[in-house]
């Protein structure tokens, strides 16, 4: 019975996953313990913090460094939470 319909059920019922933060249903394939918007929240003070602390920061370097998309990256510069510097040479 591993593999019918029903082995989405536990012995209590269906199997649920909640955000450990808010609480919010997450995916029970998801290995994070947080939803998606609860880790954008705790991550972007981080990474603002890296932003102004480094100088040639781009985001390449932010997703290697904290291990996320760059497509968030480019949400929250799109959303106009970060911006990049713009390099003086003179």
């Amino acid at each position: 019975m591993a593999n019918s319909r029903l082995s989405f059920l536990n012995d209590s019922g269906p199997k649920t996953k909640h955000c450990q933060k808010c609480g919010c249903r997450i995916p029970v394939s998801s290995p994070y313990d947080k939803c998606m918007e609860c880790m954008k929240k705790e991550l972007f003070p981080k990474v603002k913090e890296f932003i102004n602390e480094n100088d040639d920061v781009n985001e390449m370097v932010l997703s290697q460094e904290f291990g996320i998309d760059r497509t968030l990256i480019h949400e929250w510069v799109r959303d106009g939470h970060l911006e990049y510097k713009i390099r003086k040479y003179f």
